[in-house]
């Protein structure tokens, strides 16, 4: 399921792509961040680990209903929008993705993420003979385990992600060549 909020009056998707206790894959604008929720004191004050950083934030509610949360000096004012139900979020898909395919410059013989994800396992190493269509690494996302697959038959020429790495929908796994 999709949110969305507007943060500085500016809109922001969020997605959380999987949940373990206090720690989230959470997929805002596309991009994924880890997010580790240390400390709560009654809703006003958390600690919170981002991609490995620590933040303290101060969270208060005002009458229109609009978050103020202060992190590290800085104000955010952020509102929550009406749920995306998931038969519009589909709909939409297709826009985001058309908007961000001029400034997308993929680069010859690279296999790519197909989505967003945690890198579990590693099959091909820079050197490797490997056919079309075998297995290079196997994708984590949303508690399902996705092999990728090269495209191609060919020499693995590089290998740019390593087990546990988080990736983004398009990033460059490796090249066949």
């Amino acid at each position: 399921m999709i949110h969305e909020f507007l943060v500085n009056k500016k809109p922001h998707r969020v997605r959380v792509l999987e949940r373990n206790g206090s720690t989230f894959l959470i997929e805002v604008n596309q991009k994924t961040v880890t997010v580790k929720l240390k400390n709560l004191n009654q809703g006003k004050t958390a600690i919170m680990e981002i991609n490995g950083r620590f933040f303290k934030a101060k969270v208060e509610k005002n009458q229109r209903n609009i978050l103020q949360v202060k992190i590290g000096g800085k104000s955010f004012e952020v509102q929550r929008q009406p749920i995306v139900p998931k038969e519009t979020a589909v709909k939409l898909e297709p826009a985001a993705i058309i908007a961000r395919k001029p400034s997308l410059t993929v680069e010859k013989d690279a296999v790519v993420a197909p989505i967003a994800g945690r890198i579990v396992l590693l099959k091909a190493s820079v050197g490797q003979e490997v056919e079309k269509g075998e297995c290079i690494c196997v994708l984590e996302a949303m508690k399902m385990e996705n092999e990728i697959a090269t495209p191609k038959a060919g020499l693995v020429k590089e290998v740019r992600v390593s087990k546990g790495a988080i990736v983004n929908k398009g990033d460059v796994l490796a090249v066949i060549t």
